[in-house]
């Protein structure tokens, strides 16, 4: 039955090219006037080669601040949340820190003996303007108000450096950024070598696209990038390769290509993107797309070649933005029938 629809339909594709091809005979009347069969001629073009991947935003390794405590001591409140934007400055943390609680009693304690040095101060000048009291004494009184004045200078600076008061220190944020990440829990102990949480600069950031590892020697540092993201439908960004690693995972067989952007604005940390890497260019037959036929999983062709119509099982490379497809399996020059019957199998 098969052979026998095939059969039919070219005979009627002959017998239509044989009516339009007569010189002589009767004219056809218009309402009986057989459908033209459209043929488009195969043209070659050298088409963009790009390797298509997903990608997705990190921060680049300099673009990361890791925030850690300025004294031992255990965390007693996280005041920010992931992807909350940040001010420098501004109170990320509190941590209930011994260390301040002894600073501030010093801080009291001189206080109070800065106090006082300064009015002994205050005698010994008025008592050696009236020649009561040597000189000596003077310097002394002065040197002992300039000691304590200096400590507690010392101790006021400390705890500034801590960001504390009684008990506290004040977890505070280096830069302008984003909360990347949170480390730590409120409870746990802490000291200078715990990172509690890292700020990220929003305009240091690169595309981290995964690229299966047949597609990597493709791939080099310097290729031009172009991606897209639901967010903004309408637009197109570019970038460049900026790195390829060396490592593959085990489980995927996917290496990570890290792009530079061009603008970087508009991004967001962990945001996915569709990848076009540009890697080339090859050259492929180009025809438009309603002259494809797609049938029981592969793609096919009418060639029209000396009155004879002949179905030609091509190879799919690409669709390109007019309407047209790439292929490989059909020669520049052959003429392909633009309005095909579709064949339909029982």
């Amino acid at each position: 039955m098969i052979m026998k629809t095939k059969l039919i339909m070219i005979l009627f594709f002959s017998f239509i090219i044989f009516s339009c091809s007569t010189g002589g005979g009767e004219k056809v009347s218009k309402k009986e006037k057989p459908q033209e069969i459209q043929v488009e001629k195969v043209v070659f073009e050298d088409i963009p080669d790009f390797v298509e991947a997903t990608g997705f935003v990190q921060p680049d390794k300099e673009g990361i601040v890791k925030v850690t405590s300025r004294t031992p001591g255990t965390l007693q409140s996280i005041k920010v949340r992931v992807g909350e934007r940040v001010r420098a400055g501004q109170i990320l943390a509190v941590v209930k820190a011994p260390d301040t609680t002894d600073l501030y009693a010093q801080k009291l304690s001189l206080s109070a003996q800065l106090s006082q040095a300064e009015k002994l101060l205050k005698i010994k000048r008025e008592l050696y303007e009236v020649g009561a009291i040597p000189k000596s004494e003077l310097i002394e009184a002065e040197t002992s108000y300039e000691v304590i004045k200096a400590q507690l200078r010392g101790v006021e600076e400390r705890l500034k450096i801590l960001g504390g008061g009684m008990g506290i220190s004040n977890i505070i944020s280096p830069i302008d950024g984003v909360v990347y990440q949170i480390l730590a829990h409120v409870g746990d102990p802490v000291d200078q070598a715990t990172e509690i949480l890292s700020i990220v600069n929003p305009l240091k950031i690169v595309i981290t696209a995964l690229i299966a590892d047949r597609d990597l020697p493709k791939i080099k540092v310097g290729d031009k990038v172009d991606f897209f993201v639901s967010t903004y439908p309408q637009r197109k960004f570019e970038g460049k390769v900026k790195y390829v690693s060396d490592v593959l995972d085990p489980e995927t067989h996917r290496a990570k290509v890290y792009i530079e952007p061009s603008e970087k604005e508009p991004f967001k940390i962990n945001m996915f993107f569709n990848v076009n890497i540009l890697v080339g260019e090859e050259r492929y037959a180009v025809i438009p797309r309603r002259a494809l036929l797609y049938q029981n999983g592969k793609f096919y062709v009418f060639l029209l070649e000396d009155g004879k119509v002949e179905k030609k099982e091509v190879n799919f490379v690409k669709e390109l933005e007019d309407g047209r497809v790439a292929l490989l399996g059909i020669q520049e020059g052959q003429k392909v029938i633009s309005n095909p019957i579709l064949e339909v199998s029982p």
